[in-house]
């Protein structure tokens, strides 16, 4: 839970800071935009300037959370190193690892003394000014509800939206056991404030692309199985995603039909990267720890959800996982 000392610094915050901000990780997810708008809503009423500045563009499974605001912008080092020296706050939400910044790293680092952070993920490393980490919160949305209703501040129906949807999708809408009592709480007051749960889960679910649809019948045709079932694995190529035309899909959600195989208990999703790179999700089940899995590859996460980017040739990175996950699943 959120104590009385960090809910003192976000206050001084919130008084101090004219222009803020606010930046989360390479590849937002709904959590990371969620976060942001549903902030910028509050510090914007209480009659501050903001910016929303990140590495990638908002996904557009996302983007209508942005209809009644400030628009996230994707960063570029001429046009936005000025903003980040002028303003009086540089507030990171849903992250708290350098490395997870992307190229915008070295600009965040360089401006750490005014780096106020706020997030749910175990950290590895916080040079940050001032940390709000509560490993225990189901989002960083629930924290940034927790502190603007904690400020007295109002939940507008575009804040309420943007805070659902973040709520919600980084608890698999309510089915991860981070979902908590504590969540549903949050989740009836931002349905009160306007929030509309069947038009979040369309809009973020309900709009896949053909093409989305062609690559994920493509990699599920390779799925294959190990440690006697317990492990499902799933890869796509660079050249399955030309086929496909799925540049720029939106693929976070691959993993759930294989979780959804009988016996499976950690589901792994390989992608390749058109920078030499390969992504790596993971999910699991009850107790089996993937974040650790993560960990040692220089990932991170939560215990049942987390990923890796890491150099290497994609079918070798598909067999170190492969075994790792292996070994993670027999020793659970």
């Amino acid at each position: 839970m959120i104590g009385e000392a960090e809910r003192a610094q976000f206050a001084r915050l919130v008084d101090e800071a004219r222009l803020c901000v606010l930046v989360t990780h390479v590849n937002p997810d709904g959590d990371a935009i969620g976060s942001e708008i549903g902030l910028a809503r509050f510090l914007l009423a209480r009659g501050g300037e903001v910016r929303i500045i990140n590495q990638d563009r908002t996904p557009e499974s996302l983007r209508w959370l942005e209809f009644d605001g400030p628009q996230a912008e994707s960063y570029e080092a001429p046009r936005h190193d000025g903003v980040l020296d002028a303003c009086d706050a540089i507030v990171l939400l849903d992250n708290s690892a350098p490395d997870r910044l992307g190229r915008m790293e070295p600009a965040v680092r360089a401006r750490a003394a005014k780096t106020f952070c706020i997030d749910h993920h175990p950290t590895r490393e916080t040079p940050w000014r001032k940390n709000i980490i509560d490993t225990s919160a189901c989002a960083t949305a629930a924290l940034v509800y927790e502190l603007v209703t904690g400020l007295g501040g109002t939940i507008d129906r575009a804040a309420a939206e943007a805070l659902y949807a973040g709520l919600s999708t980084d608890t698999g809408f309510f089915r991860f056991n981070s979902t908590s009592p504590r969540a549903f709480r949050i989740a009836a007051a931002l349905l009160e404030a306007g929030a509309d749960p069947t038009r979040s889960y369309g809009e973020v679910y309900e709009r896949n692309s053909p093409a989305y649809t062609r690559l994920l019948g493509r990699a599920l045709t390779g799925l294959t199985l190990a440690a006697g079932g317990k492990v499902g694995v799933i890869g796509v190529t660079r050249r399955m995603v030309e086929e496909a035309g799925a540049d720029g899909v939106d693929l976070s959600e691959v993993t759930t039909p294989v979780l959804a195989v009988d016996g499976v208990r950690i589901a792994v999703f390989v992608r390749e990267l058109p920078d030499g790179k390969v992504k790596v999700s993971l999910r699991s089940k009850g107790d089996l720890d993937v974040q650790r899995l993560a960990a040692a590859f220089g990932g991170g996460g939560h215990r049942n959800a987390s990923g890796i980017v890491m150099p290497g040739a994609y079918e070798d990175v598909v067999k170190i996982i492969t075994d790792s996950a292996v070994a993670l699943a027999r020793a659970g």
